[in-house]
C-alpha cells in the first residue's frame, strides 16, 4: 500500500515510508506523519486533501491501490462527520437471533461439549450464525483436556476467501512447506485433515477405510517411487481413486472442480494442477510391469484372507460398448440399452467379500457358446495361477 522512499502524488504533493512510518510533504515541509498500519489516519488526510481540491480521488486509487468506493465512503465521513468520524468505535448490531434464552442454552450446550453444527441443528440456528457469534466474543467454544479452544469448522464461502488471498496462488494455504518442497528439503507433504464444513464430495471419504483396508497404499512404496516434491506417492494414489468414487472420468476434468476443495479431501491445501498430475503419472507409467506385480501381491493378500472362510467366488461381466469402425467385434447383450451391441466385455473374478483378485478384458460373447471348453482365457488362466494357493 506504502512503497518504500519518496512517491508523488501530485507535483507539489509526495510521501515517504520509511521506519515504519509514512510522512507527507507539500512541497519542502513534512506536513503529516502516522504509522504505517494507522489506515484511519491515512483515510483521514487524504480525505483533507481532496476535499481541499489538492489532490484528486483518482489519484488516491491509482498510488495507493485501494478501491474507489473505500475512497469516496472516507471523502463522505469527512464531510459529515469530520475527524473524529474515523476514530468512533464502530457500532456492533446485537444479534438478531441469539438472544436470552436461546443464547444461554447455545452456550450451556456448547460448554457440554457439542459441535457447533449439533447446537445449530437443537435450536434450530444456522452454524454460521453460531460462528460469528463465536468470532465476535458473544460464545465461547468448550476446551479440550489439554486446556486448548476447540478449532471452529470453516465454511465454503470462508474457504473460498481465504483460498482467493493465498499468496502464492489459489489455495496455496501451506507456503512453508511448498517452499521447503521446491529447495529439495521436503519429501512430500504431511497428510493433515482438518474440520470443515459444506465440502463438495465429501462423501467419498466414507470410503477412505474401505479403500485402505483393501489395500490401497499396500506395496505402493516398495514398487513405485516419485522424486521429492509436494506431493507424494500416497496423495496421488488417494487422488486417483477418489477421482473414481466422484466419476471423474479424466485427468482433464479436474480443470473444472474447485482445486481448494479437493485438496480438503486429500488432507492438503489444494490439488495439483492437472499439468503437475499428467507428469506424476508419466513418471510412474514409466515403471513397466509394475502395476501387474502390485495386483498380484494383493490378490495374493485377498486370497489368504478368503482362506481362512469359505472359497465362493462368482464371475462378473460387464459390457464396454465399441463405436468405432477398426475392427467388427462380435455383439453383445447391453441390459441398460436392451440391445445387442458391438464391443468387449471386462470378466472380474470376484471373492465372497468384494474383492476382484482377477480381470480380463475379452471380445468373447457368452451369448453364443456356453460350453465350459469355450469359455474366455480369463477363466482356465485364474485357475492356473491360483491352483497352487488353493491346494
Amino acid at each position: 500500500m506504502f512503497p518504500e522512499g519518496v512517491t508523488h502524488l501530485t507535483l507539489e504533493i509526495a510521501f515517504e515510508r520509511a521506519d515504519g512510518w509514512v510522512t507527507y510533504i507539500h512541497g519542502l515541509a513534512p506536513v503529516f506523519r502516522h504509522e504505517e498500519k494507522d489506515i484511519a489516519s491515512f483515510r483521514l488526510f487524504t480525505s483533507q486533501l481532496i476535499a481541499q481540491g489538492l489532490v484528486q480521488q483518482s489519484d488516491v486509487v491509482r498510488v495507493f491501490g485501494v478501491p474507489r468506493i473505500t475512497v469516496m465512503r472516507a471523502v463522505k465521513t469527512y464531510r459529515e462527520q469530520g475527524p473524529k468520524g474515523f476514530f468512533r468505535e464502530r457500532h456492533k448490531r446485537a444479534g438478531g437471533v441469539l438472544k436470552g434464552e436461546t443464547h444461554e442454552r447455545a452456550q450451556a450446550l456448547l460448554d457440554a461439549g457439542q459441535s457447533v453444527p449439533e447446537v445449530g441443528r437443537e435450536l434450530g440456528v444456522l452454524p454460521n450464525t453460531l460462528h460469528k457469534a463465536i468470532r465476535q466474543g458473544r460464545l465461547h467454544q468448550a476446551r479440550n483436556p489439554a486446556g486448548t479452544a476447540l478449532v471452529p469448522t470453516t465454511t465454503k464461502s470462508e474457504r473460498s476467501e481465504m483460498d482467493s488471498t493465498a499468496a502464492m496462488g489459489y489455495a496455496t494455504q501451506r507456503s512453508e512447506e511448498r517452499v521447503a518442497a521446491s529447495m529439495g528439503a521436503l519429501v512430500s507433504a504431511p497428510i493433515r485433515f482438518e474440520a470443515a464444513q459444506d465440502v463438495p464430495h465429501g462423501g467419498v471419504l466414507l470410503a477412505l477405510p474401505a479403500l485402505l483396508a483393501n489395500g490401497l497404499l499396500v506395496h505402493s512404496r516398495s514398487l513405485y517411487s516419485l522424486p521429492q516434491g509436494f506431493y507424494g506417492l500416497a496423495s496421488i494414489f488417494l487422488l486417483l481413486a477418489l477421482m473414481a468414487l466422484a466419476r471423474i472420468k479424466s485427468i482433464e476434468q479436474l480443470r473444472y472442480v474447485a482445486p481448494g476443495e479437493w485438496g480438503h479431501l486429500l488432507g492438503l491445501d489444494r490439488i495439483p494442477e492437472v499439468r503437475t498430475l499428467r507428469e506424476k503419472l508419466e513418471i510412474l507409467c514409466r515403471q513397466a510391469g509394475q502395476a501387474i506385480q502390485w495386483n498380484t501381491l494383493l490378490a495374493k493378500e485377498w486370497m489368504r484372507a478368503q482362506m481362512q472362510g469359505d472359497l465362493v467366488f462368482y464371475i462378473d461381466g460387464h459390457v464396454r460398448v465399441y463405436s468405432g469402425d477398426l475392427t467388427a467385434l462380435p455383439r453383445h447383450y447391453v441390459a441398460r440399452e436392451r440391445l445387442c451391441l458391438r464391443g468387449t466385455t471386462d470378466y472380474w473374478i470376484n471373492c465372497s467379500p468384494g474383492s476382484a483378485p482377477w480381470m480380463a478384458s475379452h471380445s468373447f460373447s457368452l451369448t453364443r457358446r456356453s460350453t465350459p471348453d469355450c469359455w474366455p482365457p480369463c477363466v482356465p488362466t485364474w485357475c492356473r495361477f491360483w491352483k497352487p494357493m488353493l491346494r
